[in-house]
C-alpha cells in the first residue's frame, strides 16, 4: 500500500483509461512536485479526458450494509 508514502516523479500513460475510481488523483497527488508529473496522452488533441470511474453496485453495497 502506498499510503502516506511520496514519489519524486510519476509518470502517467492515459492511452488507457484508469481503472478505479480516484486512481488518476492518487497518482498525481503522491508526487513531491509538479514538475516531476509527466503525461502520455492519445494523439488526437481532441481526447484530453478521462473517465471518472464509479462502481455503483459497490456503492449501493456499501449503503445498504449502513
Amino acid at each position: 500500500k502506498s499510503q502516506g508514502q511520496s514519489v519524486q516523479h510519476v509518470g502517467l500513460d492515459l492511452h488507457t483509461h484508469v481503472f478505479s475510481h480516484g486512481q488518476l488523483y492518487v497518482a498525481l497527488s503522491h508526487c513531491t512536485h509538479p514538475h516531476n508529473i509527466k503525461v502520455i496522452f492519445p494523439q488526437d488533441k481532441n481526447n484530453t479526458k478521462t473517465t471518472n470511474v464509479v462502481f455503483t453496485e459497490v456503492l449501493r453495497g456499501l449503503i445498504n450494509q449502513m
